[in-house]
């Protein structure tokens, strides 16, 4: 099984290099020399600030958006072209099948998700940064936002259309940022049933707002261990069951 696996992701993995999406991490790698310069000459206090502000912001970006638009058509993609077909039809599970274009579009975030990471710690240590653990928790935890959204967006597209599957991933990106937040705003404290439909979606659906470690990064806030083990952990363990979920439904799924 790992074999097929292995080699369902390798070939993704080349499929998607053969695209050139990372041309995409070059001009964004570009833009961030170009933002860094201009804050460097122009920027009075903490340059090495604006530059990790902008190159994490960029990162986030970069991941989420090829996450959603490479994600859309793991399945959708092979099933217009009829490969799928020919994969299953040989001795490969559908869980392999799934389990392989997952890896491959995962490591295409790896790569992207490193080299903008390079050049962000680079840009920002030239300018005068220095170096706090914090960071590094910061860029895994976009790693592990960004491979949610993609599980998300790939198990949406097997029960929908690409286009609604961008479109609710987009919606569910947004309201998992903003559900902490809004169950502070005295408009829902107000109104105890909007309390209560908001609870169930914060138990159901993702809280992205937990990987937001920018503003404790930026500013040297305290962030506890606990708060830091707590919310990888919950990442980690909300992908593992979308990966089982996936799984479930692409199994169940009439090809025909």
């Amino acid at each position: 099984m790992w074999n097929n696996i292995s080699t369902i992701s390798y070939y993704t993995f080349k499929e998607i290099i053969k695209s050139k999406v990372l041309v995409n991490v070059l001009i964004l790698g570009l833009l961030q020399l170009l933002v860094t310069y201009i804050a460097y000459s122009f920027t009075y206090g903490e340059p090495s600030r604006v530059a990790l502000d902008f190159g994490i912001g960029t990162l986030n970006l970069s991941a989420i958006g090829i996450a959603i638009f490479m994600g859309v058509g793991l399945l959708s993609d092979e099933i217009e072209n009829r490969t799928v077909y020919m994969i299953i039809s040989r001795p490969v599970s559908r869980s392999s099948f799934i389990l392989g274009r997952l890896l491959g579009l995962l490591s295409i975030l790896i790569v992207n998700i490193v080299t903008l990471s390079v050049i962000s710690l680079f840009l920002y240590f030239i300018t005068g940064g220095d170096f706090q653990p914090l960071i590094l928790w910061t860029i895994f935890a976009t790693l592990l936002e960004s491979m949610i959204v993609l599980i998300i967006v790939s198990l949406l597209s097997m029960l929908t259309s690409k286009t609604l599957s961008v479109l609710l991933t987009i919606l569910i990106y947004i309201l998992g940022n903003a559900i902490d937040a809004a169950k502070l705003l005295e408009f829902v404290k107000i109104r105890p049933l909007l309390g209560h439909i908001l609870d169930a979606y914060h138990f159901l659906l993702p809280g992205f707002y937990k990987f937001n470690f920018k503003p404790y990064l930026l500013y040297k806030q305290n962030l506890s261990i606990e708060y830091l083990t707590t919310s990888i952990g919950y990442g980690l363990l909300y992908a593992i069951g979308l990966v089982f979920l996936s799984l479930y439904v692409f199994n169940k799924k009439d090809l025909d």
